[in-house]
């Protein structure tokens, strides 16, 4: 998965009004240091990098490195949120599926509030791209659970992949849509699973007053429409 430079932006920005030049230039010691200590790791078995970033910005034929970064998020060494957002980036592969979801899911449960915007929505997004009946109910629990706020919005975006699940999850996005936080999502939601079923809520959201899911609303119960 790409690096959203936008986000990237925004992050950069909140981390220099929230710290101060001491503790900025101690926080990207360390993130430096421990972005060296991946990278080597990683040479150390052949993968030409200088960055664990490399393995996101760049395409990958060689997914070796799977287990070999899942081992580094499993031990005490990365303490840096931006160099573990890389390593969980790296492993939103298909071929990543079946190995790392146990552990992320318990990795989301542990965040602290500030990790969970940032982290939890990457998280949140390797679960989305790599999507399985097998975890419903553990991404439900997290869907409904407010405290998670934005960290959510993917995990919802996931759940429309169901195979099995398409009524609850139509229910649920229904719902979803009166949470501001992953309003949108839902919306979006309805709109892949052609969802009849939300056609009245949709029409309650052409006059809400947030134009940007008024907006989403109107192109979903159109696309449903057609459909019909």
């Amino acid at each position: 998965m790409e690096l959203d430079f936008n986000k990237e932006i925004e992050r950069i920005i909140k981390e220099k009004k929230e710290k101060s030049p001491n503790e900025l230039y101690e926080v990207h010691r360390i993130r430096k240091k421990e972005d060296e200590f991946v990278t080597m790791e990683l040479r150390k078995n052949g993968f030409k990098v200088s960055s664990v970033y490399d393995l996101v910005n760049y395409k990958q034929t060689d997914f070796d490195y799977i287990p070999i970064l899942l081992q580094i998020l499993k031990s005490d060494k990365i303490s840096d949120d931006i160099i573990k957002d890389g390593i969980i980036r790296a492993l939103t592969v298909k071929k990543a599926k079946g190995q790392v979801e146990d552990y992320l899911l318990r990795e989301f449960q542990n965040l602290t509030e500030n990790q969970t915007a940032t982290l939890g929505w990457t998280i949140g997004n390797l679960f989305e791209y790599l999507y399985s009946d097998k975890y419903f109910g553990q991404i439900v629990e997290i869907v409904q659970n407010k405290k998670h706020g934005t960290a959510r919005q993917m995990f919802v975006s996931g759940l429309t992949k169901t195979k099995k699940h398409k009524e609850e999850v139509e229910n649920r996005l229904i719902d979803l849509s009166y949470d501001r936080d992953v309003a949108l999502h839902a919306v979006g939601g309805m709109g892949k699973l052609k969802s009849v079923k939300a056609k009245k809520r949709l029409t309650e959201l052409l006059t809400d007053k947030n134009k940007t899911l008024s907006k989403k609303a109107k192109s979903v119960l159109e696309k449903i429409e057609k459909y019909e």
